[in-house]
């Protein structure tokens, strides 16, 4: 097993690159994890590295524990990266990831919150169920409370990150004073990776590694090859603020059908600002002996007619080609992992710029967290890439379609009527994906960090049958629902989310289901608090890495006068039921384990045999936990 003491997981980097300052004005580094690329992927790892280091750990942490030594540097500096358009929107999932990171109210303190959506044909006629009508959708479920699209540009969030970042003592160091600042490819914006090279007298399970770090933008360099491909289409996007326009729903998430130009985007920024995306074909390329901003304005008017517009300003114009690449493996040497960019890229056509980012960071921060500081086996962060690359790979194979669509063609892939308009086609993929766009039905396999489900049939089932359904079952492989629970004595209302913030803890949920199942939960408090008293065996389940909270079906004036005995950690009421309802749980209870993330990593169906109960809960947490 590795060994992480202070004395030995250390990572020194240095640079070795001509086109990087010499060691005399960047001296090595010593640091535990070095981040390569301070986009929001690498601002989120980083913050939520440092955040859940100097949470405190149990005594008996090997690390005692140490906060984690986190370097990130940039190849651009900031001024240059202002100037790029880049993503402008979170959807729920992301925002709730977030919010439970401590960073959701800082964005919607500058985001637009977009709940409506318009569609308008080629005749400048609203339709409706097109487009992006999922939006208003997201909000009529109900099932998060960000039931909206978050925009703000990335510029601006990744200014609330990191000056969360240097509240932890961590600032980005720019790596390369190369900054021409020319690109004309998605591909191009800021996808770094990074170049290690290992002595042969080290090894890798002792996290000893010496690595040189360059920027460089192949990743065969770290042993990782990557499959996709680049399409003949241009893609034109434009960030500016509108003096006038005659949209009659400018603040919403809009699509215009051109037959000329596609699926046109219309998206309200921030700070007043409106984006417009739309597909230049080779005919219109041809009309201009230069792609500027000027020719950018003009072919903008000409997308969104019969809608006029007229520009104030335009804050960032730019034109790039359409691929979708997605790397072989999302780790490499058992050290190197790649997030983001890095790892998979796409189109804008679903608007999933930073959101598949924010999944990939808070996957493996909480994972990598634990690992460094001595808390869980090194064997989880191998889940990361089992995880991860098979949602990626969906996400490219999704977005090889949706970009066709949104140039105006139906892609080879489409099996319905030859003849379809496009623009319905898009609409139907698109309200089919909703809660993959959304990010609330996404979801992982069984795997060493989650337990395979158990139906009341006894057979192992499968997340994947579960992939379209909305809103998704609370089990196993999938996100834990937000719901309204009551605090005790005040009976006031408050989200479950905002109960269980990721800080690299576990959290146990116990649903008492009703009240002639208090004795079960008696019987069962019993055993978890003898079993964790005087076994050492199973001293994880009482520790800081643990905790519980006990959901009773009534709001009793007193827990204990309810049930006879303490709750398992914190009370909270459901006199509804609806939390209940929405988590499956019966008269019979149920408990369910919550990793760190959000996900559910472990569901019980039942409390009637709390032997059981306690012997599937314990096997989890020693397989995961040091």
């Amino acid at each position: 097993m590795a060994d992480f003491s202070s004395e030995t997981r250390s990572l020194t980097a240095s640079s070795s690159s001509s086109s990087i300052p010499s060691p005399t004005t960047f001296p090595d580094i010593h640091s535990d994890v070095l981040i390569v690329g301070a986009g929001p992927v690498g601002l989120t790892l980083a913050y939520q590295l440092r955040r859940l280091s100097l949470h405190p750990a149990p005594q008996t942490s090997p690390t005692n524990a140490l906060p984690i030594i986190v370097h990130i540097v940039e190849r651009y500096p900031k001024p240059a990266q202002q100037m790029f358009g880049r993503a402008v929107t979170f959807w729920p999932r992301s925002m709730e990831i977030l919010d439970q990171l401590g960073l959701a109210d800082d964005i919607m303190q500058q985001c637009v919150a977009v709940r409506e959506s318009s569609a308008y044909d080629k005749d400048g006629k609203e339709v409706f169920g097109r487009g992006w009508s999922f939006v208003e959708q997201t909000a009529r479920d109900g099932d998060t409370r960000f039931g909206f699209a978050s925009v703000l540009r990335q510029k601006f969030v990744e200014q609330i990150m990191r000056g969360h970042l240097q509240k932890y003592g961590v600032s980005v160091n720019q790596v390369s004073d190369n900054n021409d600042g020319d690109f004309d490819s998605e591909e191009d914006l800021g996808h770094e990776f990074v170049s290690m090279t290992i002595d042969n007298d080290v090894e890798l399970g002792d996290y000893k590694i010496i690595a040189k770090v360059r920027v460089t933008r192949k990743t065969t360099t770290i042993g990782i090859e990557s499959v996709g491909s680049r399409t003949e289409d241009k893609w034109v996007r434009i960030d500016g603020v509108l003096r006038s326009t005659t949209h009659p729903k400018s603040r919403s998430y809009g699509a215009i059908e051109s037959p000329i130009y596609g699926n046109v985007l219309w998206i309200p920024l921030d700070h007043g600002a409106t984006r417009i995306g739309f597909a230049l074909n080779e005919e219109r390329q041809k009309l201009y002996k230069e792609l500027n901003e000027e020719a950018y304005v003009a072919e903008a008017k000409l997308a969104v007619a019969p809608i006029e517009i007229e520009y104030e300003k335009v804050d960032w114009a730019s034109v790039y080609s359409v691929g979708q690449r997605v790397a072989k493996t999302f780790s490499a040497h058992g050290c190197v992992f790649l997030a983001g960019d890095s790892c998979h890229t796409h189109s804008s056509g679903a608007g999933q710029g930073m959101n598949a980012g924010m999944h990939d960071a808070s996957n493996l921060g909480w994972k990598l967290a634990l690992v460094l500081r001595g808390l869980a086996r090194p064997e989880l962060l191998e889940t990361y890439d089992a995880e991860r690359r098979p949602n990626a790979e969906r996400l490219i194979k999704y977005d090889e379609d949706i970009s066709v669509l949104v140039s105006g063609r139906l892609p080879a892939s489409w099996n319905g009527d030859p003849h379809e308009d496009p623009n319905v086609a898009l609409g139907t993929i698109l309200q089919q994906a909703k809660g993959f766009n959304t990010g609330l039905t996404i979801g992982y396999e069984a795997s060493f960090a989650i337990e395979a489900e158990r139906h009341t049939n006894g057979n192992l089932g499968s997340v994947i049958q579960y992939q379209s359904t909305v809103p998704a079952a609370a089990i196993a492989g999938y996100r834990a629902p937000d719901v309204k629970l009551q605090r005790p004595a005040m009976w006031d209302e408050i989200w479950l989310q905002k109960l269980t913030p990721n800080m690299a803890v576990f959290y146990i949920l116990v649903f008492v289901g009703s009240t002639q199942n208090y004795a079960d939960f008696t019987e069962l408090h019993r055993t978890f608090t003898t079993a964790c008293t005087t076994n050492t065996a199973d001293k994880g389940l009482d520790s800081e890495l643990v905790l519980y909270l006990t959901i009773l079906p009534e709001k009793p004036p007193s827990a204990f006068m309810a049930l006879g005995s303490d709750p398992l950690g914190e009370v909270f009421y459901d006199e509804s039921g609806s939390a209940h309802e929405r988590y499956g749980v019966g008269a019979e209870g149920g408990l369910f384990v919550l990793r760190p993330d959000g996900w559910i990593a472990l569901r019980v169906e039942s409390l009637r045999d709390p032997g059981q109960v306690f012997k599937r809960v314990k096997q989890y947490f020693n397989k995961i936990l040091v």
